[in-house]
């Protein structure tokens, strides 16, 4: 097996043009079969995402959390002044920080009780930000429901219902994001959250030595809700 792959690769430096006939066959199948890969996963998109939408919606516990976990990432981001590399989840008992951009642990602290001081004061737009996953499933599905109305009114499978769907939906997602996050997957009535520890999670138990390759920062937020 190996020696087969290293003659393969052998023969693809020595005569890479016997390939070019090879690469623009898989080019045109891909193209091809492309808007058939999205037509799948636009309705898989259709099914999913507003069923992951209600279940977050439904929940208010993680909604609050949500809604901290997104005002403490927006607080650091003012203190530093840029964006920074970090995410979270937000669950029923707390919510969860990671990235490499992450301070101490201290100052993770220190910002969390802030966003919720800020939120309880009027705050309520650090509960919102631009870059949260319910922006991201928001362009997916936008991606997915234009290009389904698209296809069905056409009544035409090509490449150009596929480019067509990706502009209008990037270009409604950013809003529609905005608004979803609003009135479905944040609340920033925080009053009654306590903010019981922060946790340092161990990322690379089995690998000890990747966290020097991968410094990742990764903590996480307990809280419960007095209502």
């Amino acid at each position: 097996m190996i020696f087969s792959l290293l003659m393969f690769l052998i023969i693809a430096m020595l005569f890479p043009y016997l390939f070019i006939p090879i690469l623009i066959f898989l080019g045109i199948g891909f193209l091809f079969l492309l808007p058939y890969v999205v037509v799948f996963n636009s309705f898989y998109n259709i099914i999913t995402i507003p069923w992951q939408i209600i279940k977050i919606a439904s929940d208010r516990r993680i909604r609050k959390n949500h809604s901290l976990e997104h005002a403490t990432i927006n607080v650091l981001e003012q203190r530093y002044g840029r964006p920074l590399q970090a995410g979270g989840l937000a669950y029923s008992n707390g919510f969860s920080l990671s990235g490499p951009d992450l301070p101490p642990i201290y100052e993770v602290m220190s910002a969390v009780k802030e966003a919720q001081f800020r939120m309880i004061n009027g705050e309520k737009e650090l509960a919102i930000h631009p870059r949260c996953g319910t922006s991201i499933a928001a362009a997916n599905f936008l991606f997915s429901l234009v290009f389904i109305i698209v296809l069905f009114s056409s009544h035409h499978l090509s490449l150009l219902n596929v480019i067509l769907a990706f502009l209008l939906a990037n270009l409604l997602a950013k809003p529609f994001g905005r608004v979803l996050q609003k009135f479905f997957t944040t609340y920033p009535e925080v009053e009654d959250v306590v903010i019981q520890d922060v946790y340092v999670q161990a990322q690379h138990d089995m690998i000890p030595f990747l966290t020097i390759i991968n410094p990742n920062r990764s903590y996480f937020i307990k809280t419960y809700q007095l209502k």
